[in-house]
């Protein structure tokens, strides 16, 4: 009864099998609401968690904030802003840049978590950073304290604050820091916010994110995320749902002093449809296109389009 290991192990085409999740829960006391995680965990900020599984987001895509990966690396550093924008589109494109939270890699790390009502809370601290986990190994000797706090004042109303703080450059970096500093000493910080409706059988949903990561040659770079998601209940089991998406990348200056976003911004809207068959089935179809804009001064932007379909089966 107090207890609960829980295992994620995900088979996927692009990567292969990987461990996703893999961590003990232990509650001090069954009947309140407290608990103490520990191994491979979820991250304790924002409040995507719940909904990142198949049978709980009304959509299929992932809000930007969580998924899309910048042209910023953690094993690597430019070492010049003129090389960064020149990179500019290239992270989204194989993958390899950083997410503001890459919900695809938890970390290891040690997470308390509970609510007394009307507050929610957690807090705990990781090996790695929201934008890059330290999943196979400890890749430098700092940690990151993250967590949330909410407030619940009635039902189906929740509102909150999350944030996160530690260092995410890798160690084998240090010959490649300035004079007199280490890679602890360049940050993510992150800032975020939540809130949740609910009421009769409409769901609104909407989180915002303030991110720096600290850069050793380049300074702050700055990038902000929003999302406004909605959900329809309809009579007969199905649902009608959106959601509204956009990333913008802080400005930083070139040699000539000209001014540009580090990476190229993104706005995303999905749409879509549901039913639910039964409490273990439920399937979907959704239509996603995303403004990816190159050169603002231009007006040089590239479209993106997707439709899918998605059958969620739980047994």
């Amino acid at each position: 009864p107090k207890l609960q290991v829980f295992t994620q192990v995900v088979l996927r085409d692009a990567s292969g099998l990987y461990v996703d999740g893999a961590y003990l829960m232990y509650t001090p006391v069954p009947a309140r609401d407290l608990h103490v995680l520990a191994g491979k965990v979820p991250w304790a900020i924002g409040s995507y968690a719940p909904r990142t599984y198949s049978n709980h987001n009304p959509l299929i895509g992932s809000p930007l904030m969580y998924q899309y990966h910048s042209t910023l690396v953690w094993y690597s550093v430019f070492p010049d802003a003129d090389a960064l924008l020149a990179a500019a589109g290239t992270g989204a494109g194989n993958f390899s840049g950083m997410t503001i939270v890459d919900d695809s890699f938890w970390d290891v790390g040690v997470t308390l978590t509970g609510s007394r009502r009307p507050l929610e809370y957690s807090v705990g601290i990781t090996a790695g950073t929201p934008g890059w986990g330290s999943t196979a190994q400890d890749e430098n000797s700092g940690k990151t304290v993250l967590g949330r706090l909410g407030f619940a004042p009635l039902p189906g109303v929740k509102i909150g604050v999350s944030g996160a703080y530690g260092p995410y450059l890798i160690q084998s970096l240090s010959s490649a820091m300035p004079p007199g500093r280490s890679v602890t000493d360049f940050h993510q910080k992150l800032r975020m916010a939540d809130v949740e409706l609910l009421r009769g059988h409409v769901e609104l949903r909407g989180e915002a994110a303030f991110n720096t990561w600290e850069h050793p040659n380049v300074g702050d770079l700055d990038a902000t995320s929003y999302y406004a998601e909605v959900k329809y209940l309809l009579t007969f089991g199905g649902f009608l749902a959106g959601r509204w998406d956009v990333l913008r990348f802080g400005k930083i200056a070139e040699s000539t002093g000209e001014l540009y976003p580090w990476d190229w911004n993104v706005t995303r809207v999905e749409v879509g449809a549901g039913y639910r068959f039964n409490r273990d089935a439920l399937g979907k179809v959704v239509y996603q296109r995303d403004r990816i804009e190159i050169d603002e001064d231009l007006n040089l932007f590239r479209r993106a389009s997707l439709l899918a379909a998605q059958l969620s089966l739980g047994f």
